[in-house]
């Protein structure tokens, strides 16, 4: 108290309001101007402000400029859209003054050049990073980042499916079939949070006698990231994630964790991703693909996973390339998500965080840059490796093809570009309209029975039996083999106990509704 020069009664109000003060702090472009605040004074016409602020993020997320007489002009269309009189709001110098006074605006850009990525502003936010870090006395455990990447899930290059002797001109068949895909990891690579699926259709077929899936599964009507969509999982996903990671650490449950977030325009207002001593903080809009840590080698070194699992899906089917497009489903894509991002290492998770925070892993000696180069040849070679190992209608791709279809869906887009009638919508009006498909594109595959028990055991037996007797496993995958039999013959004792108590006791039923049914008749006599 000494130390600051207040009293315990503004300490007491502090505390009351943390929440309100956390919101209110993660909510600003910067925190550059927060220091000098005294107040935390809200504007008198709230539903204007919040609808000017998003468009404001909106357009600085897309590198755009934006002067003073812009959000002026804008504000008063926002305010006649709203119903606003004019008595009510002048927009004047000073009302455009306060306006980036409270949202931490620390200057607009007077001309009309593209706000572009530059370093300078890279190595400026480095510095307020590394301050909120040393303010919070935050590990790198506690810090967290995540981004969207578009997935062209059952995508190939035009020439596979070309017929023997036809040409096909270099491209690639991008169907309708997009997935949008969360990754989010913490910054010491220990805790990747489960990977976030957005699919078109609620109830895919393929999901169907499906009872875990190894992603969080979500859907919208075109697998758009929204920022509904983005709460769910924020406050129903990521923070438990979260608080079951710091209790494995054996943290408090109320340890502080940041997530970090571009300015995608799908993100909810960061005031709204608050949970307890979890928030989430923006990153400026012109130095995202310079600095944010999942942009640096993650995503693309989880996609040539995904592509490589694919690939050899494809010269293991006993079917031609069409048919393995149309039976490879939303079932088997996320299972390769989940398995591809479980590939990528720890040390790619801790080193995409080198260009921000230095400091989070400073053991490492290599430049991201070699790191980036490095992983990018590693998944060609292997995805070629895959692909030349055998007689197959890619054998003979062009490694350039190969490569560009590698990262073919890097900038495909994971959100819907926001009128300022959809801005206005979702303030005023935030509650989201589900127009979700019950089936999906895999509707020409045909539905699989449930497999029983007995069918899985026999199934299971023959498989340990053909690795028995093949030289392709070793001694010790094959003990692996016989130990998953095991689990599986104990779960399959488990299931026959439940089965038999569920049955006793629906003989218990019928023999006390027969003894009753007796009693009542010689009662009668």
């Amino acid at each position: 108290m000494n130390e600051f020069n207040i009293g315990s009664s503004t300490i007491y109000d502090i505390k009351k309001q943390k929440d309100e003060l956390m919101k209110f702090a993660s909510q600003s472009v910067t925190t550059e101007k927060l220091a000098s605040r005294k107040t935390l004074k809200k504007p008198k016409l709230e539903q204007l402000d919040s609808v000017l602020f998003k468009w404001f993020s909106a357009v600085r997320s897309e590198g755009k400029p934006v002067t003073g007489p812009m959000i002026v002009e804008k504000a008063k269309k926002f305010g006649q859209d709203l119903g606003v009189a004019e008595s009510e709001c002048n927009y004047s110098d000073g009302w455009l003054r306060n306006f980036k006074f409270r949202h931490g605006i620390r200057r607009l850009d007077v001309t009309g050049e593209t706000l572009s990525a530059n370093q300078n502003s890279a190595e400026k936010y480095k510095d307020e990073f590394e301050k909120i870090v040393a303010d919070n006395d935050l590990t790198p455990e506690q810090i967290y980042n995540a981004d969207e990447t578009g997935l062209l899930w059952r995508c190939l290059p035009t020439s596979t499916l070309a017929g023997g002797g036809e040409k096909a001109a270099k491209g690639f068949k991008k169907n309708k079939d997009r997935l949008t895909v969360l990754l989010c990891a913490n910054a010491s690579g220990n805790h990747r949070v489960t990977p976030f699926v957005i699919g078109k259709s609620a109830k895919p077929r393929a999901f169907k006698n499906v009872t875990h899936l190894p992603v969080q599964y979500d859907a919208q009507s075109n697998a758009w990231i929204t920022a509904a969509v983005f709460k769910d999982w924020f406050f129903h996903h990521f923070v438990p994630e979260v608080k079951e990671s710091f209790k494995s650490l054996g943290l408090p449950e109320d340890t502080k964790a940041i997530l970090l977030l571009d300015n995608c325009k799908a993100h909810p207002p960061v005031d709204e991703l608050v949970s307890g001593n979890i928030v989430a903080t923006l990153l400026p809009p012109n130095v995202t693909s310079l600095i944010q840590p999942m942009d640096q080698g993650v995503i693309q070194n989880f996609k040539c996973f995904y592509r490589r699992s694919f690939i050899q899906g494809l010269l293991n089917a006993d079917c031609d390339v069409t048919d393995f497009q149309k039976k490879f489903t939303v079932k088997d894509a996320v299972y390769a998500i989940a398995q591809s991002w479980n590939q990528v290492k720890n040390t790619t998770l801790q080193k995409c965080w080198r260009k921000l925070w230095p400091a989070a892993n400073p053991a490492s000696d290599l430049t991201l840059q070699t790191d980036e180069e490095e992983n990018h040849q590693d998944a060609l070679t292997k995805v070629l490796d895959v692909v030349r190992s055998t007689d197959n209608p890619l054998k003979n791709l062009p490694e350039d093809e190969v490569e560009e279809w590698l990262l073919i869906d890097e900038n495909e887009p994971v959100e819907q570009e926001l009128t300022d009638e959809d801005i206005i919508n979702i303030v005023v009006n935030p509650q989201p309209t589900q127009n979700l498909e019950e089936n999906d594109s895999d509707a020409e595959t045909e539905e699989k029975e449930k497999i029983s028990w007995a069918e899985a055991a026999e199934s299971l037996n023959k498989f340990i039996s053909f690795a028995e007797a093949s030289t392709s496993y070793s001694a010790s995958e094959i003990i692996d083999f016989h130990i998953i039999r095991n689990k599986f013959y104990t779960k399959r004792q488990k299931s026959r106990k439940q089965k038999d108590i569920r049955s006793g006791n629906s003989r218990k039923h019928s023999l006390g509704f027969i003894h009753l049914s007796y009693k009542r008749l010689f009662l009668n006599f």
